[in-house]
């Protein structure tokens, strides 16, 4: 939730397309910043610092909003393993989210 507010904000309220400007913002590419919202990723500590600036937070607090969020969905899926779905199948899930979100970051690009 938190991290929607944040992309809100530079988007004149919009999420879509949030993620490109970001990167722009930023100067990395659209599959870093999607990977850091994903919570495949972490952000540098540069990274971090900047959006700080961009977003008027504390890299404290920009640090908290991805590290509460991954371990909130690292223990989500953990859970969901065990009722649902095999280690395997989780990872085969999480493998083809990949490849679709990059397939999208790539068609943007083109």
């Amino acid at each position: 939730k938190e991290i929607v507010e944040l992309l809100k904000s530079i988007n004149d309220g919009k999420v879509l397309g949030s993620q490109r400007k970001l990167a722009k913002m930023l100067g990395v590419s659209d599959v870093s910043v999607s990977s850091w919202f994903s919570k495949n990723k972490k952000p540098s500590e540069d990274n971090i610092a900047k959006m700080a600036k961009i977003f008027n937070k504390s890299e404290e607090k920009i640090q908290e909003i991805f590290g509460k969020n991954m371990n909130e969905e690292k223990g989500y899926c953990e859970k969901e393993d065990n009722k649902n779905f095999s280690d395997h199948e989780m990872r085969i899930l999480r493998l083809e989210k990949e490849v679709l979100e990059l397939k999208m970051a790539m068609k943007g690009n083109i």
